[in-house]
């Protein structure tokens, strides 16, 4: 104990200097170190400034994949819009970005055709009801013998041969969304609304008033965003680690600092040409779709839980000169803490704790200074 002499001097003039009176604290005051990395402190140093001591403990780190990829929305969420029947647009008046409801008309198509429909449609069903009342009248005098089968046959035969028109046709204009609840004479037309089909977005137009539409033809695409996903490409050798319901952090490259959380829900089975894996991940709160478009390209980290490593609090650890540092306890006389400044190399870390990679330096049960360190290191 040869530099206690000195210690306790140093203690005596730091009462002298900074002591303001029995009610007022005494600042503390950090020893010069006994050598290069020996540092002492006492016990009402240790008090005054908090500090605590911690030790080695297993902790399972979160590790990431790097990757990329874009904001995609599922197939049910894309609608290519288009006519089953041909037909001159007549009235169209949307906008790419422009937000539409499911059952609003879209635009308006006008054909010939539609009125040839309507007509024998009206037709067959101003038949049927003869037919049907001659089939039923037949049906009765071939049972009582009174009619031949003959006959019998061609009414059955007419009856259904033009309910099956008329079947036929109301299918077609229902196809057009032309109603045949009240169709008469009167209500024949030639035009047909084009109605959305789901609620969503104009993500394009490929036509415009005045254009004939073709049955083929798609006329525009609606994209809804309620359930908007991300496409990742992940490269072979990390494709082992992933798993279901593994949480994924993405960001537009040009504003890291807004980030979205998400976890894996389907995983490719197969290596594509690139020699990658896709991905899919659902967002954790769907109302942020709202901040994305799809198509947009974006940068993910998905975390992948580590073994349990050898770690201690961040705060444990102290960077001085680029150089990382822990401050274990090499023993104790009274209420005097030897602390030894030692130098580690250190791996993974989170939030709270740091990876130390040069654990076997240590004997097990070996405390360290995990609050207050900073000051003692200058």
């Amino acid at each position: 104990m040869k530099n206690l002499p000195y210690i306790f001097l140093l203690f005596a003039l730091t009462a002298v200097v900074f002591a303001c009176g029995p009610d007022k604290e005494q600042s503390i005051v950090i020893p010069e170190e006994m050598d290069a990395n020996e540092i002492i402190i006492t016990q009402s140093q240790f008090d005054k400034a908090e500090m605590e001591w911690d030790s080695l403990s297993d902790h399972s780190f979160s590790d990431f994949i790097l990757t990329n990829g874009k904001v995609n929305i599922p197939a049910e969420g894309r609608f290519d819009v288009s006519s089953y029947f041909g037909g001159n647009i007549v009235q169209f008046d949307l906008l790419v970005g422009q937000k539409i409801q499911k059952g609003q008309v879209l635009f308006v198509i006008e054909n010939p055709e539609f009125v040839q429909m309507q007509q024998d449609y009206l037709d067959a069903v101003s038949q049927l009801s003869y037919l049907k009342s001659d089939y039923e009248r037949q049906k009765t005098l071939n049972a009582e013998n009174i009619s031949s089968q003959k006959n019998f046959a061609k009414a059955e035969s007419d009856y259904k041969s033009t309910l099956a028109k008329t079947e036929s046709l109301r299918k077609k204009l229902q196809l057009v969304n032309i109603s045949t609840t009240q169709l008469d004479a009167s209500k024949i037309t030639s035009r047909a609304a084009i109605y959305a089909p789901i609620s969503g977005y104009i993500e394009s137009i490929k036509v415009n008033q005045g254009t004939y539409l073709n049955p083929s033809d798609i006329a525009l695409t609606i994209i809804n965003k309620d359930h908007l996903h991300i496409e990742l490409n992940v490269f072979e050798q990390d494709a082992i680690a992933l798993e279901m319901g593994q949480p994924v952090t993405f960001y537009l490259p040009d504003n890291k600092s807004r980030e979205f959380e998400g976890k894996i829900f389907l995983i490719g089975q197969s290596i594509n040409e690139k020699r990658m894996l896709n991905i899919h991940v659902h967002l954790d709160n769907e109302k942020e779709g709202n901040l994305l478009v799809p198509g947009m390209f974006i940068e993910a980290k998905i975390g992948v839980k580590s073994a349990g490593k050898a770690a201690l609090p961040i705060s444990a650890v102290i960077n001085s000169d680029e150089v990382n540092y822990v401050l274990e306890l090499s023993h104790q006389e009274n209420d005097l803490f030897y602390l030894k400044k030692t130098k580690i190399e250190v791996g993974l870390q989170d939030g709270q704790m740091i990876e130390i990679l040069s654990e076997n330096a240590f004997k097990p049960g070996t405390l360290f200074l995990s609050k207050g360190g900073f000051q003692l290191i200058k």
